[in-house]
């Protein structure tokens, strides 16, 4: 009698979530992060006002949400089920590279705090130094930060320059992120920015945001 072989198919791989691109994935995280800094630091310190009589923190809040929605979207794009045996996707941050943004932030804003000065200034030098050390250490991120920095440098910005400032280093803080700096195509959206801003948002809605510097006026 021959021996009987009974032959078992191969058991499949457990599909498990794994990152797909990269650089979605950081930048629908930044996005949600910056997001959700802004509206609550506005819903915290701001009055919200009403749809009619907007203020001061009704814009930043629901532009901070918007924001938010937009970074979980493709953060969730970013994302796929993948077989068990593929390889992991490389990621440009670490938990240490966080926990040092952290500390950061942490010791500037203690510091704020001791010598009675703004919190503010805190976030902002934080952002300048965590921008220049991502493109020294970690090349790889600087589009994400960079864009990054650009919404904040546009936020602290503003009241003291006026918006076509704020607006300019909005866009070519982020265009200097991209893979290529078109000067034509920078200045186009800049100027596309700036038309839209003033005839919907100063013009239209009536809201006090000022266009120049506050010396020039």
């Amino acid at each position: 009698m021959g021996a009987h072989v009974t032959l078992r198919a191969p058991l499949e791989e457990e599909p498990r979530m794994k990152i797909r691109s990269q650089k979605d994935f950081w930048s629908g995280l930044m996005f949600i992060g910056s997001g959700l800094f802004f509206a609550l630091w506005a819903m915290a310190f701001y009055q919200m006002g009403t749809a009619v009589r907007m203020g001061p923190a009704y814009f930043p809040t629901m532009l901070g949400f918007l924001l938010t929605v937009l970074g979980a979207a493709v953060l969730l794009q970013s994302l796929a089920m993948e077989p068990e045996g593929d390889q992991a996707v490389h990621t440009p941050f670490n938990i240490i590279d966080l926990l040092i943004v952290v500390a950061i932030y942490a010791v500037l804003i203690l510091l704020s705090q001791n010598i009675g000065s703004s919190s503010d200034y805190a976030i902002l030098g934080g952002t300048i130094i965590v921008s220049l050390l991502t493109a020294v250490f970690r090349p790889d991120a600087k589009p994400l930060v960079l864009v990054t920095a650009a919404t904040i440098a546009y936020g602290y910005l503003m009241k003291p320059l006026g918006l076509v400032i704020a607006t300019a280093a909005l866009v070519f803080i982020s265009a200097a992120g991209g893979h290529e700096f078109k000067w034509k195509e920078v200045i186009i959206l800049f100027i596309i920015l700036i038309l839209f801003s003033v005839l919907v948002f100063v013009k239209g809605l009536t809201l006090p945001f000022p266009i120049w510097p506050e010396y020039f006026g």
